[in-house]
């Protein structure tokens, strides 16, 4: 593979591709397929080290195969696979698999990640074909996170909390949310942020983050996060809108930072002066929740278990009790942890 790219030196090791390449394949084998056909940016990216228009082909036995209709040149540049060929639309890619020896007679795709309008034309192009799901597959292995990729996240983690250092020296009494997200967004494009941060699950692309002053910040949003924001139009209800910020409110400000691929997630809240007793109060009871949780992360414990434990004991089980005099927030009792 030629390394004659800008960035040849952010391009994923072969050796990285080569064993998620291999860990696929072991799960595989325990679902009883001929191979994986993979489509989606993601995925494509995680198992060749590229994004590309095409499908990429991992077969259980056998090394895989890259049919790209564009650019095949890039591919070539950037992924360490070494099978890497034209591919001209759906119609041609039973045949060219079969030329290239690939048994086809069940195939695994993922259906989470799969519009249905390419799926019909896989079964088209694989009429005798059985396709299943193998999503909780391809989701098992990104989960387990090699030494290259954890250094990747740190390296986020570190770029990301000196785009927040920066952030109190941004903040401007009269403000607009747009405009600190654009401040804060500039920051983290100077410090090298990718763009764009993707969630698999659901499909979700957030730009930037949230910022979101006072009241603004409880709008409601379609976000799988708690953060609300109005946005600049029900067309964009991203980064921040036109309230601008007062003394004493709640700044909250909710990005991600992506690098090389992988990203860390920031939540902070600042103010400007002193914030209302009734904010800081909630904010102990959430440290204490969070402290909570923190103490039962033990190895072996189940998530579900802890999440339904802190609830009960902690949260449900909590009386909300407001002085009228402070408008300060009391809760009892707490159940020691």
């Amino acid at each position: 593979m030629s390394t004659d790219t800008p960035y040849h030196d952010q391009l994923v090791p072969g050796e990285e591709i080569s064993r998620r390449v291999t860990n696929l394949k072991a799960h595989l084998r325990q679902t009883a397929v001929d191979g994986a056909l993979i489509l989606d940016p993601l995925n494509m990216y995680y198992y060749s080290g590229t994004m590309q228009q095409g499908v990429l082909c991992l077969p259980t036995e056998g090394e895989p195969v890259f049919l790209v209709r564009r650019s095949v040149e890039r591919a070539r540049l950037e992924s360490p696979l070494q099978r890497i060929f034209p591919l001209k639309g759906f119609s041609q890619l039973r045949s060219t698999l079969a030329d290239l020896g690939l048994a086809c007679t069940t195939l695994g795709v993922a259906e989470a990640s799969l519009t249905v309008a390419v799926f019909k034309s896989l079964a088209k192009a694989f009429p005798e074909t059985s396709f299943t799901d193998i999503s909780g597959p391809l989701n098992m292995v990104r989960a387990v996170k090699s030494d290259y990729e954890v250094g990747l996240i740190r390296q986020a983690g570190v770029l990301h909390r000196i785009v927040y250092d920066a952030i109190p020296a941004m903040i401007r009494e009269g403000m607009t949310e747009w405009q600190l997200g654009a401040e804060i967004h500039q920051q983290m494009m100077s410090l090298g942020y990718t763009g764009i941060t993707r969630f698999a699950g659901s499909g979700m692309e957030l730009f930037c983050g949230i910022v979101s002053f006072g009241e603004s910040g409880n709008y409601p949003t379609a976000s799988i996060g708690p953060g609300g924001m109005t946005g600049l139009s029900p067309a964009f209800p991203l980064v921040g809108g036109t309230k601008r910020l007062g003394r004493g409110e709640p700044i909250f400000v909710d990005t991600g930072f992506g690098y090389g691929g992988y990203f860390t997630d920031k939540t902070r809240v600042f103010s400007l002066g002193p914030l209302p007793a009734a904010a800081l109060d909630a904010q102990k009871i959430c440290l204490e929740i969070q402290e909570a949780v923190r103490c039962r992360l033990k190895p072996g414990a189940i998530p579900s278990e802890i999440y339904d434990q802190v609830g009960n004991e902690l949260v449900h089980s909590c009386v909300f009790r407001r002085n009228p005099a402070t408008d300060s927030v009391r809760i009892r009792p707490l159940i020691p942890f």
